[in-house]
């Protein structure tokens, strides 16, 4: 089913469930509930994109909404109600569906488990005491999101704009809807009203994202430019930066490294096109040269951080690693086995290659003889 059809369903039941809640139970706060409810499932289907990051579903943010402006198992079951509603039109399979459901509520739970808890301080004033209590609530169901996300990625996430926004946005939500002290809140208005920038940054994060993967094909479609000239082995940028990743992920880089790396290595012969004029031709091309070369190319670019990686007086972990690995698909596409390419590369002088890169190397062939 299509994103938007997706959308379309949640908003037609949830509509539908809260004309029957207002018909059977006319002024009263359930339809409210209803529709927030509706609001939780229609996040979970809505995330934001930030680079480096774990997706965030919006659903966190009127989950605020629940916790402020409902009674705690009230607030349990809509949520509950709400993952049970979005399952089916998840991503992936039955596990997996499951699996980001039962994330989500506890997550919930942790935002109401925080809020009840400061909500029972009685040192500060009423404004103070709420504010703590609904940011406590929301910084409690981005923990969980992240020890959840752990599991598959343990870097420490680069928190910014988007959680900022999406805390913030249900913090608005949640004071607007039930106010500081009774009869002072402008009710559901609050929550169409400050959902606006929450929805905006949805927005630009998924031009954001768009850009991105424009970008990310354009990458790809340079490294085989060098493939096709006949200045590099076929498939060499592609399986370098596959293996490059694999390392750097293995020695700890962090994600926005990692991404710096991978297009370094998908453009690391994209100097030698520059390198290919006819006086060029009449001498050998030095390895440093082509490096040097595609380095100052990407520093023109976007792509600074991962032009720097290609120049050979970088000393950092990514351009050792990028060195390594390209040397050892060079020995390999020779048709030496990997295991001869990595005792070549350990023979080499010290100071050629880094030993730890070379270790990590030599683990990741280890585990898997057909890299």
């Amino acid at each position: 089913m299509k994103y938007s059809a997706r959308l379309m369903v949640l908003i037609f039941v949830g509509g539908a469930a809260a004309v029957f809640s207002e018909l059977t139970n006319r002024g009263g706060r359930s339809t409210a509930i209803v529709l927030i409810t509706l609001g939780v499932a229609l996040g979970e289907l809505m995330v934001l994109r930030p680079p480096h990051r774990t997706p965030i579903p919006l659903s966190y943010a009127f989950m605020l909404v629940l916790v402020r402006g409902a009674d705690p198992w009230v607030c349990i079951g809509a949520i509950a109600l709400a993952e049970l509603a979005v399952l089916p039109l998840r991503d992936g399979d039955w596990a997996a569906r499951l699996a980001q459901s039962g994330q989500h509520l506890v997550a919930g739970i942790a935002a109401l488990t925080a809020y009840e808890a400061l909500m029972a301080v009685d040192q500060l004033g009423p404004t103070p005491r709420l504010l703590t209590a609904l940011a406590a609530a929301g910084v409690a169901a981005l923990v969980v999101h992240e020890a959840a996300a752990a599991f598959t990625d343990p870097r420490w996430p680069e928190v910014g704009g988007a959680d900022l926004a999406l805390v913030a946005s249900g913090m608005l939500m949640a004071i607007g809807f039930r106010g500081v002290e009774p009869g002072e809140s402008v009710g559901l208005w609050s929550v169409g009203l400050f959902s606006i920038p929450l929805l905006a940054a949805w927005y630009s994060f998924e031009r954001l994202a768009l850009i991105s993967r424009t970008s990310e094909q354009t990458i790809e479609a340079l490294s085989v430019v060098p493939e096709l000239a006949g200045l590099a082995p076929a498939g060499h940028a592609a399986r370098v930066a596959e293996l490059s990743v694999r390392v750097g992920d293995q020695m700890g880089l962090r994600r926005r490294e990692l991404e710096d790396l991978r297009a370094a290595a998908l453009l690391h012969h994209l100097g030698h096109l520059c390198l290919d004029a006819p006086e060029a031709r009449e001498r050998p091309i030095e390895p440093s040269e082509v490096s040097d070369q595609g380095a100052e190319i990407l520093r023109q670019t976007d792509l600074a951080a991962a032009g720097d990686l290609l120049a050979t007086d970088d000393a950092r972990v990514g351009s050792q690693i990028l060195r390594a690995v390209s040397a050892f698909d060079d020995l390999v596409s020779r048709d030496m086995e990997a295991s001869e390419a990595m005792d070549a590369l350990y023979s080499g002088p010290g100071f050629v290659y880094d030993s730890r890169v070379i270790d990590a190397l030599d683990r990741i062939v280890a585990s898997a003889p057909s890299v």
